[in-house]
C-alpha cells in the first residue's frame, strides 16, 4: 500500500557519470559525482512542505493546492527520465535550471553555441526568445549545457503544450521551460530525459538522434527514396524559387513600337480583343499606353522598359478579366485547377490570333517558370535543381515549362498552405489562404475563447481537422492540374500544432499534430510527390522530404532597419514589384551584431544536421536566400559546403544574366558532392583553431570537407595548411580538392563589397 516518503525525503540513480539526487518533495535535482561537489541541475518546482506520497522507489506523487502530481522516475540508457502527470489543469515551471553553466549547444534552427554569460548573447536571446512553443523556438526539443568537465543534456521527449523562454539570471542566460497540463490532454504526462556526458556541445545532438531512433521517429532519405524514388532528385539539386506575374512577360514582345502601334489599330474594331482590353484597362494605364505610342512616333520608335512592365501587366490583368475561366472541377475559394489550365490556353490562343506576329514563341512566354528558364539552367549545366512556382497559376499556364524541367531532372512544386483561411471577401488575402467560409469560420479558439488570429493578424487559423479533407481534394486537383513532382506545404512543418478550445472540435496540440503529420504525408504516400515544408521541426522530419527555414530563420523582424525602415541600406524589401519582389532579390548588407547571432560560423553548431542530415535535405528559408546579404555570401557558400545543405535562390527573366554564372559555377563543385552525401549521417564535427575559423565536417562514408573561414592562411592543430575562404574536400580513394570561394565570386563577378 502506499506510504509516506521515507525518511531522507530523497531518491538516487545511478548513471555512469555519478548518481542523481532527487528531493522528492520538490523536484528539486543534484547530480553527485566522486571527488566533486555536488553539482545542482535544477532547484524545485514545489515547496519543501509539499506533502508526498510514496508509491515505489521510483514513484510518488506530491500534493500541493489541491492538485496531485505524479512523478514517475527510471533510468534509461544512462539518462534520468523524469515523468509527471497532473490530476487537474496546471502550469508547472521545470526544470530550474541553475547560473554556474560555461555555454549552451542549443539548436535554434540549424544550432548555436552560446556562451552563458556574453553580454551580447544574452540581450539578444532575452529579446528574441521572450516566450513561445517550445517547438517553434527551437527546431529539436532539446539543449546541452557545458560545464568545465561534463555536458548536461535536457530532452523534453513530451514537446506539446510547454513554452520555452531564455530569462536573464544574475547576468546569465538561462533556458526555462513552462509546461501546461490541460483539460485538452488530461492523462498526458511531461517527460524528460536528464543526461550527463562528456563536455562536448555535440554531445546532446547524438543523445537526441538515437532517442528519435529508439522511438521510432527517424526516417532515412534512403527508406524516403524507397517510398517515393524521385526523392533521389534531391540530391545535388538547388532550391530556385522562380517569379512570374501572368502569361506574357515584357520581353516576350517581340518590337514594342510595333506591337503598340498594332493594337492601337485594333482597340478601334469592335469584339478584338485589343478592344477588349483597352475597356479593362483603367485611366493610367491608357494614359501610359498612350505615352508609349506616342514614343513610337519618335524618331528613336521605343518604349522604355518602364512602360512596357506597366502595360504588360495591364495586359495579363485585362485578360484575366476578358477570358472567362471554364468551370472543370470548381473547389471552395474560388479555385479550379483544371479550370485554370484550359483558362492558359484559351489565353494563349487568344494572344497568338490577335498579336501573333508581335510575340514570341507562346511556349517561351513568362519570366519565371518558363521554358527559357529551364532551357538557361540546363544550359548553365544544373542538371538537378528544385524549382518552386511562387504562384500554381504559373504552373498552370506554362505547361511546357514543366515538362521540360522534369525532363531535365528537376522537381517542380508550387506553394500552398493550410493553416490561413480568409473570409471571401478579405482585401489582404492570397489565393491558397482562400478555403471557402465554412473554414474561414472554422478557426481555432485558445482556452480563453479568443479566436486565433492568422499570418500578420490576417483571417484565422484554421483547425487542421477541420481542413484536412478540403487540403486533400485540392493538393491532388492542384499536382494534377500543374502536372508536378513535388509539393510545398508552408507553416506545417514550422510551428507546432496549437490547441483548439473551439466547444464542439476541442483538440489538444498533440491531435492536431497528429492530423498534420498525415497532411505533411499525404502528397508522398497518395501522390507520390517529394514534399517539403517550412522549418522542419524534428517532430515533423519524418513525414517529408526537404524543409525550407533551418540554415537561416526568419529574424528580421527583431531589427527595425531591416523590417520597417525603407530608407536604412539594411531594409530587406518588400512584396514589390510582383515580378521581382525586392523582399526575394534585393542583395542587401547584415548588420554584423545581428548576423553573429544568426548566421556566424564562429557560434553556428550543425546540431540539426548531426541529428537529421540523413532524414530530409533542409536549407535556408526563402527570404533568406544564399545572395541575399552581400557581407554574407562567402560564408554563406562555405557554410553550405561545409554541412552539405544546398544553397537556395530567386530566379526570373530579370536577374537570369546577373545571378547564373554564380549559380553555375557553384553548383559545379557543390552538387557532385551532395548527390554523394546527402544521404550520408553527419557523424563528426571538429574545430580546429582557436577562433574557430577552421571547422571540419567527417560524414558516415569517410568523406572530410574542412573550411577556412579566415580570409588569410590557416594553419591547423597538425600543421596542415588551409587556403583562405576555401573548402577542403577529401575523398577515400580520391584526389584531395580545394574549392576557392573567394576566388569563384571575383571571377563570377559577385564579389562582396
Amino acid at each position: 500500500m502506499p506510504g509516506p516518503a521515507n525518511a531522507t525525503g530523497r531518491a538516487s540513480f545511478a548513471v555512469a557519470q555519478g548518481t542523481f539526487d532527487v528531493n522528492r518533495a520538490t523536484l528539486e535535482v543534484f547530480l553527485l559525482r566522486p571527488g566533486k561537489a555536488p553539482l545542482l541541475l535544477s532547484g524545485g518546482a514545489f515547496r519543501q512542505d509539499s506533502e508526498v506520497t510514496e508509491l515505489a522507489s521510483d514513484s510518488w506523487t506530491i500534493s500541493e493546492e489541491g492538485n496531485q502530481y505524479r512523478v514517475d522516475i527510471k533510468v534509461e540508457d544512462d539518462r534520468l527520465r523524469v515523468s509527471i502527470q497532473a490530476s487537474r489543469p496546471a502550469s508547472l515551471r521545470w526544470p530550474r535550471l541553475q547560473t554556474d553553466i560555461r555555454a549552451y549547444a542549443i539548436p535554434f534552427g540549424e544550432g548555436s553555441y552560446i556562451p552563458a554569460n556574453d553580454p551580447g548573447w544574452l540581450n539578444w536571446l532575452v529579446k528574441r526568445y521572450s516566450g513561445g512553443q517550445l517547438l517553434g523556438e527551437l527546431s529539436m526539443p532539446f539543449w546541452t549545457q557545458l560545464h568545465e568537465d561534463l555536458s548536461v543534456t535536457w530532452i523534453v521527449e513530451t514537446p506539446f503544450d510547454t513554452l520555452f523562454s531564455i530569462k536573464r539570471v544574475k547576468n546569465t542566460a538561462v533556458p526555462q521551460l513552462q509546461h501546461d497540463f490541460n483539460r485538452l490532454a488530461p492523462d498526458a504526462p511531461f517527460v524528460i530525459s536528464i543526461a550527463p556526458g562528456p563536455a562536448q556541445p555535440l554531445y546532446g545532438a547524438g543523445l537526441y538522434r538515437k532517442w528519435l531512433k529508439s522511438s521510432g521517429q527517424f526516417v532515412s532519405l534512403t527508406d524516403k527514396i524507397r517510398a517515393v524514388p524521385q526523392t533521389a532528385l534531391l540530391g545535388g539539386a538547388a532550391h530556385i524559387y522562380v517569379w512570374d506575374a501572368g502569361p506574357l512577360k515584357a520581353t516576350d514582345v517581340l518590337n514594342w513600337a510595333s506591337f503598340i502601334t498594332a493594337f492601337d489599330r485594333a482597340r478601334r474594331t469592335p469584339g478584338h480583343l485589343a478592344a477588349n482590353l483597352w475597356s479593362s484597362f483603367d485611366p493610367q494605364t491608357r494614359s501610359v499606353f498612350d505615352m508609349s505610342l506616342s514614343s513610337t512616333r519618335s524618331r528613336l520608335r521605343m518604349v522604355s522598359p518602364f512602360n512596357q512592365l506597366q502595360l504588360v501587366r495591364a495586359i495579363n490583368q485585362g485578360m484575366r478579366q476578358v477570358v472567362a475561366v471554364p468551370a472543370k472541377e470548381p473547389l471552395d475559394g474560388g479555385h479550379d485547377p483544371a479550370g485554370e489550365v484550359l483558362w492558359g490556353q484559351a489565353a494563349r490562343t487568344q494572344l497568338v490570333e490577335a498579336f501573333g506576329p508581335y510575340l514570341l514563341p507562346a511556349e517561351r512566354w513568362g519570366g519565371g517558370l518558363s521554358v527559357d528558364t529551364v532551357n538557361a539552367l540546363k544550359q548553365a549545366g544544373l542538371t538537378r535543381a528544385w524549382l518552386g512556382a511562387k504562384d500554381w497559376l504559373d504552373a498552370f499556364w506554362h505547361p511546357q515549362a514543366v515538362a521540360l524541367a522534369k525532363q531535365a531532372g528537376f522537381l517542380v512544386a508550387v506553394y500552398d498552405n493550410y493553416a490561413d483561411a480568409h473570409a471571401p471577401a478579405e482585401p489582404e488575402t492570397w489565393a491558397a489562404a482562400q478555403m471557402g467560409a465554412n473554414l474561414a469560420s472554422a478557426g481555432q479558439h485558445d482556452a480563453s475563447g479568443t479566436t486565433s488570429k492568422g499570418f500578420n493578424g490576417i483571417g484565422v487559423f484554421a483547425n487542421p481537422r477541420e481542413a484536412q479533407d478540403y487540403a486533400r481534394q485540392r493538393i491532388k486537383a492542384v499536382a494534377g492540374a500543374a502536372g508536378l513532382n513535388s509539393y510545398f506545404l508552408d507553416v506545417d512543418a514550422a510551428v507546432t500544432a496549437q490547441a483548439d478550445y473551439t466547444p464542439g472540435r476541442e483538440t489538444s496540440e498533440s491531435e492536431n499534430a497528429r492530423v498534420i503529420a498525415r497532411r505533411l504525408d499525404y502528397p508522398g504516400e497518395s501522390l507520390g510527390l517529394v514534399t517539403g515544408s517550412e522549418g522542419a521541426v524534428s517532430t515533423f522530419a519524418a513525414n517529408i522530404a526537404y524543409s525550407h527555414g533551418i540554415a537561416t530563420q526568419p529574424f528580421d523582424w527583431t531589427d527595425p532597419d531591416m523590417s520597417g525602415n525603407q530608407q536604412s541600406p539594411f531594409f530587406v524589401g518588400q512584396y514589390w514589384p510582383p515580378e521581382t519582389p525586392t523582399l526575394f532579390f534585393k542583395t542587401v548588407p547584415i548588420k554584423r551584431q545581428l548576423a553573429t547571432y544568426v548566421r556566424s560560423w564562429k557560434y553556428r553548431l550543425p546540431l540539426y544536421q548531426m541529428v537529421l542530415h540523413d532524414s530530409l535535405v533542409s536549407t535556408h528559408h526563402w527570404a533568406y536566400p544564399s545572395l541575399k546579404f552581400s557581407n554574407e555570401q562567402q560564408n554563406t557558400a562555405l557554410l553550405q559546403l561545409l554541412y552539405m545543405t544546398p544553397p537556395m535562390y530567386h530566379l526570373n527573366a530579370a536577374v537570369l544574366e546577373r545571378d547564373l554564372p554564380f549559380i553555375a559555377a557553384y553548383n559545379e563543385v557543390f552538387s557532385p558532392l551532395h548527390q554523394r552525401l546527402f544521404t550520408q549521417a553527419l557523424v563528426d564535427f571538429q574545430v580546429l583553431s582557436a577562433d574557430r575559423s577552421l571547422q571540419r565536417t567527417v560524414f558516415d562514408d569517410g568523406t572530410r570537407i574542412t573550411v577556412n573561414f579566415n580570409p588569410d592562411n590557416a594553419q591547423s592543430a597538425d600543421a596542415m595548411q588551409f587556403a583562405p575562404m576555401s573548402a577542403s574536400v577529401q575523398i577515400p580513394g580520391e584526389k584531395d580538392r580545394i574549392i576557392m570561394i573567394a576566388e569563384m565570386f571575383k571571377a563570377t563577378r559577385l564579389a562582396q563589397p
